[in-house]
């Protein structure tokens, strides 16, 4: 009875489980419930032979959803557990056969074991694929329903994430110059190619260019003239908005208002004697001509600095503003970022900022320094802003030495590791001073020099994994000592973001020429943070045994000092005895705060390991 129901009133079932997925609750409401029961009945009324229905509809509805929600969850983990990690296997369109294959491994191994046993034959691979096929061509219609899911996903994503970000930067550039040759070889074609792709470390676009070897003329093609080199810059930034609707999709509601063809003009943006943007009105115009507006004015900024039209780099200045913008040319506080990921209410906040600047005859944004590949050099002398120079190790006085490793980078783990350091310091009552260790890296040391670490570093990765190594097993004794094992960390860490956030076409044209081709990878930054952890355990083992001689010494001393003085003066030492004791638990005190900050850094997780880190 129950298949015979839910069978002819299928379509009315259907039209709600979009909704009741999406919600992804186990149970389903009773509004819902009535709804579709109203509707059943409805529907059976019009029928010439009444279809039987289960005698509590209401509850057959539940249980029919129920299941059917069982069987999408386990679908979905069986997608997400079977889907393949390596990249090359969506180099071509995949089939139905392709993805059954790897969905149901584990069902087609047990039916071709099976037939193999029960056709008395020695188990041999041989059968494998006939008796494959025999099950890809048997399978029920749930199964071909969540085959041909799977293979709609698989083939518009294509790998997962992590894995294509790999696999581009370890092939994206030949493949290109290759597929650039094997056209001109092949048809005598020459060709321009725009590429971008997400960068995931900061949720930005990478935008380059890539284009055939000239074989006759004497420059390629983008920069041959002033004028192609112009429109190649507004080329980059008209295809990087393209791309931003591509792999950045606005969500927002207000989004759709302002993509109608018929929907209001933009203001055009009016500039003064400057050549800085004059704050123009926004009625009636929807979030994404806000965007617009919003990208304009700062474009028209930056053209100020560069004397060119080159795209703004949001994904640097994000991550640095205020060594880009004048103070003040954003709300305090305010995240700078590419216009278009801007929500409604961070597009009012930024604009009644202006609105306030404009009333009082500022400009509205103003750049204190770009990119030194965007400046443009023409004959008129134009001024240009120097790169801000990146602080080495050598550079910082001794007492800015645990301010500089902050800002190497945001690991958590790691600025545990600074900060324990520091109350290391403060128990032993040392200066930021560092020991020289003969078997850590040369560069692991406050005498270093140099913006990046040696070309070895990058180009084997045995010395990588090594250098790691005698970080992470450097034995630590004191605070001059984890000095250097904590700054040679922090560089590799540095180290590694630059290889994550690599760009060539925002690339500094000082960067190391082995920097995209680095051995550094995921695997290496999964072995760091677990150094750090090890190294973190060994401070606060050192953290603890001073605390330990601290408070032991303490005690022996005012037992000391009572004992003298009960047998000098009487009462009046009694007094006496009561202040000295007052001082040290003052001193003891100051001790327990320091043990109490590392205890929020989780000492006692981290002592709790310590016989095994020793």
């Amino acid at each position: 009875m129950s298949t015979n129901w839910s069978i002819a009133f299928k379509p009315i079932l259907d039209l709600h489980s979009k909704a009741i997925f999406a919600a992804g609750s186990s149970s389903v409401g009773k509004p819902v419930v009535r709804k579709i029961r109203k509707a059943i009945l409805a529907a059976r009324d019009e029928q010439e032979e009444p279809v039987a229905l289960p005698t509590s509809l209401k509850k057959a509805i539940k249980e029919y959803y129920a299941k059917s929600l069982k069987d999408k969850e386990e679908a979905d983990e069986r997608e997400a557990a079977s889907r393949p990690r390596e990249p090359s296997f969506y180099k071509k369109p995949l089939s139905e056969w392709d993805v059954a294959q790897k969905l149901f491994k584990q069902e087609i191994d047990t039916y071709d074991k099976a037939q193999q046993q029960s056709k008395g034959l020695e188990y041999s691979i041989k059968y494998r694929t006939g008796n494959a096929r025999e099950w890809f061509n048997n399978m029920t219609p749930s199964q071909q329903q969540e085959v041909k899911f799977a293979m709609k996903k698989w083939n518009e994503e294509g790998a997962p994430e992590e894995t294509q970000a790999i696999y581009r930067k370890n092939n994206l550039k030949k493949t290109l110059e290759d597929f650039a040759e094997q056209i001109r070889r092949t048809m005598g074609c020459r060709i321009v190619m725009l590429v971008s792709h997400k960068k995931k470390a900061s949720q930005t676009l990478s935008i380059s260019l890539h284009e055939t070897t000239p074989q006759n003329a004497k420059k390629k093609f983008s920069v041959s003239s002033s004028g192609i080199k112009e429109w190649a810059a507004n080329g980059f930034e008209s295809f990087g908005e393209w791309s931003k609707t591509e792999f950045y999709p606005s969500e927002d509601s207000d989004h759709a208002a302002s993509d109608c063809e018929d929907g209001p003009v933009l203001p055009e943006i009016i500039v003064d004697d400057e050549g800085y943007a004059k704050l123009p009105l926004r009625d009636g115009i929807g979030l994404k001509g806000q965007h617009e507006l919003i990208r304009s004015i700062f474009h028209t900024s930056y053209k100020v600095c560069t004397g060119g039209s080159r795209p703004i780099p949001w994904g640097v200045i994000t991550a640095s503003p205020s060594n880009y913008l004048e103070p003040g040319s954003v709300p305090t506080g305010f995240v700078v970022k590419d216009p278009s990921h801007m929500k409604t209410e961070e597009v009012n906040r930024l604009w009644m900022h202006w609105e306030r600047r404009s009333a009082t005859n500022q400009k509205l944004v103003v750049f204190i320094k770009v990119k030194d590949a965007d400046i443009r050099v023409t004959g008129k002398s134009k001024k240009k802003v120097p790169a801000a120079h990146e602080t080495t190790p050598d550079d910082v006085a001794i007492n800015d030495r645990y301010t500089f490793l902050e800002t190497l980078s945001k690991n958590e783990n790691y600025l545990e590791l600074v900060d324990a350091t520091r109350d290391l310091a403060i128990l032993a009552k040392q200066n930021p001073i560092s020991e020289r260790h003969q078997d850590l890296p040369t560069w692991a040391d406050w005498s270093w020099s140099k913006n990046y670490l040696p070309e070895d570093i990058h180009t084997s990765y045995a010395t990588l994994t090594a250098s790691l190594n005698k970080l992470q097993t450097c034995p630590i004794s004191g605070p001059s000592s984890a000095m250097p094992v904590v700054l040679g960390i922090g560089l590799l860490y540095r180290e590694s973001k630059r290889v994550i956030e690599y760009g060539e076409d925002e690339a500094d044209p000082n960067t190391p020429f082995y920097l995209p081709h680095s051995a550094i990878d995921l695997q290496f930054l999964v072995a760091l943070d677990e150094a750090v952890q090890e190294v973190l355990c060994s401070v606060v083992g050192q953290i603890e045994r001073l605390n330990k001689e601290a408070l032991s010494d303490d005690d022996e001393e005012v037992r000391m000092v009572v004992e003298k003085e009960r047998h000098e003066v009487g009462e009046k030492n009694v007094e006496s005895e009561e202040n000295v004791v007052g001082g040290e638990e003052q001193q003891e005190q100051e001790v327990e705060e320091v043990v109490q900050k590392g205890r929020k850094r989780k000492i006692n997780h981290a002592s709790s390991n310590l016989s095994s880190a020793w």
